[in-house]
């Protein structure tokens, strides 16, 4: 289906409307259908079973793995990483579980994209270094498959936006994996906020607290990532570990 509008389309008559409202001096109608148009195009049907593929099956790829072979109704179908060992321990894993034995990947950093290719999948769920988060995204969705992504989905402001028109692009879903949206303690507090537990909500604060020096500092695993984007770049690397939850009290 082709789109009508754009998400940049849609934020720049966000920013309309809100200004609008603000002077009291706008006719909001046209904009309103304008909201209900973008964010209806992008729908599935539900799939049973869901066949996935993993791309990154290391220390978070391979936890993500045995939380998906505990959900009824998930065929874990395809695994890549460019170590092959890993590849060939979640294959063992898929098998015990009961499943079939998935296909492995492991030709090279780019062997992702064969992945996506040959395998007959409804979900990619990529969990490898950062910077590689939004090429197998992308290339997910382009060969017809939804994506989930690891935190963060994106480095810069120019691979998200390459997410947002490549799903509308393709009419394929991106979800980011945010984990602390999730957990039994922030699921609680959801759900004491929509009983009215709490009241009206009026402020919100988060944080995320982590000692990752151990981690960042380490000769393998993400070691061999991870520290160099604290020492490039000066900022919170996932505020969505803090703020996704806020932001479910708060909606």
């Amino acid at each position: 289906m082709k789109m009508k509008y754009n998400r940049r389309d849609f934020l720049k008559a966000g920013a309309g409307v809100g200004a609008g409202l603000a002077l009291g001096s706008i006719n909001v109608s046209g904009r309103t259908n304008l909201f209900k148009s973008v964010t209806s195009q992008i729908k599935a049907a539900p799939i049973d079973p869901v066949r996935v593929g993993f791309v990154g099956v290391g220390g978070q790829g391979s936890g993500h793995v045995r939380n998906y072979l505990n959900i009824e109704g998930v065929e874990v179908r395809a695994v890549c990483d460019i170590v092959e060992s890993k590849v060939a321990r979640i294959q063992e894993r898929v098998v015990k579980a009961g499943q079939p034995k998935p296909t492995g990947y492991s030709r090279g950093e780019l062997d992702f994209k064969r992945m996506c290719a040959e395998e007959d999948l409804d979900l990619v769920f990529t969990a490898t270094s950062w910077e590689w988060h939004v090429p197998v995204c992308v290339e997910a969705m382009k060969t017809g498959k939804h994506a989930a992504v690891e935190v963060p989905a994106a480095v810069t402001l120019d691979e998200c936006w390459q997410l947002v028109e490549t799903a509308e692009k393709t009419n394929k879903h991106c979800v980011m994996m945010e984990n602390c949206c999730y957990m039994g303690f922030e699921m609680m507090v959801l759900n004491m906020v929509r009983k009215g537990i709490l009241g009206e909500l009026l402020h919100g604060e988060a944080g995320y607290m982590h000692d990752l020096r151990a981690l960042k500092l380490s000769d393998r695993g993400e070691g061999l990532w991870r520290g160099a984007h604290s020492a490039r770049r000066n900022g919170n690397l996932y505020p969505t570990h803090g703020l996704g939850p806020i932001a479910e009290c708060m909606n």
